[in-house]
């Protein structure tokens, strides 16, 4: 299974999470829009006493998929069995979070409902209704489950997504390689205002070439291997923190401090996810979590399948 299906397998959320992008003019980044439609039954003694809604084809501890949800995903020739068992993983998923006390910002709910009302239907009700209709969605309030499921399964990817990272902060003093021996002596001369006790924000505020970390003091935030080139990741990835170095690359001379690290940790922003290694992170400790959740909750009795997986496959 591969990251994208968690991020991406709920075709309305998917369109949901683009046309709430381009209302907002958020960033291009990955959207945790993640998972075939399931229902979650309140809490019960044991999964036998839940009651079942109708049209469920499998429990899944107190909760149910319905054959509704799967024939959304289902595609003419594919295995029925995948599928299911990928809606069931997602299940899991979602049930693990709140377990883990996992909550979701309702205000930020009704911030995407607002923004998708206004993006797709001006704020014509009737409008929007039929646009939620139209993508398989049947009222407001389904909208606002399947968010809630998206904003947990996010909480869960961020938070069993691991890999060594450390926290930076560097000062950019740009050059081309022709440029490179006649900037020297201005990052030099930064590097020893900070080796004197100058504020390594501040300075990255005023002198840094790089506009982006300039506003935020410098800070790159937490990263894993392979977001940095070259020289700039063997650098940090070998210093202590609180250590200054002077590390030339083809943007052209890094005042670098490492302020966290190196230590394997959760990861913090969601793009991260959609990078080679935040890709390599989710095959390497996501699923394996995943795995583990399923494993047990087969060895606990949890999961039961109720129809015919041939059934599946018929109108």
């Amino acid at each position: 299974m591969r990251l994208a299906w968690f991020m991406r397998r709920a075709a309305w959320l998917v369109l949901a999470a683009s046309l709430l992008l381009t209302a907002c003019g958020g960033p291009s980044g990955p959207t945790v829009a993640g998972s075939p439609t399931t229902t979650s039954a309140p809490p019960a003694p044991t999964a036998a006493t839940a009651s079942a809604p109708e049209g469920v084809i499998a429990r899944v501890g107190d909760g149910f998929i319905l054959r509704r949800d799967f024939d959304r995903f289902y595609l003419p020739g594919a295995d029925p069995k995948t599928l299911l068992d990928q809606m069931i993983d997602v299940e899991l998923v979602v049930q693990a979070a709140l377990q883990e006390g996992a909550t979701v910002d309702e205000t930020k709910i009704d911030e995407q409902v607002t923004q998708l009302r206004l993006a797709q239907a001006g704020g014509d009700e009737a409008q929007f209704v039929a646009f939620l209709q139209s993508n398989n969605i049947a009222d407001e309030a389904e909208l606002r489950r399947l968010l809630r499921r998206d904003a947990l399964i996010e909480q869960m990817l961020l938070k069993h997504t691991t890999a060594e990272q450390v926290r930076a902060r560097h000062i950019l003093v740009s050059a081309t390689p022709e440029e490179a021996e006649s900037r020297k002596a201005a990052a030099e001369a930064i590097l020893a205002e900070l080796q004197n006790g100058g504020d390594f924000a501040a300075l990255a505020r005023t002198r840094s070439d790089d506009p982006g970390s300039a506003a935020q003091g410098g800070d790159l935030g937490w990263a894993p291997r392979g977001m940095y080139v070259a020289p700039f990741e063997e650098a940090v990835f070998s210093m202590k923190p609180g250590e200054l170095r002077l590390v030339q690359t083809d943007y052209g001379w890094h005042i670098i401090e490492v302020t966290g690290g190196p230590e394997v940790r959760s990861f913090d922003d969601r793009m991260l996810l959609d990078t080679p290694a935040g890709q390599e992170a989710f095959s390497t400790t996501f699923l394996p979590w995943v795995a583990e959740l399923r494993s047990a909750a087969e060895s606990a009795g949890k999961i039961e399948i109720l129809v015919d997986l041939s059934t599946l496959t018929q109108p």
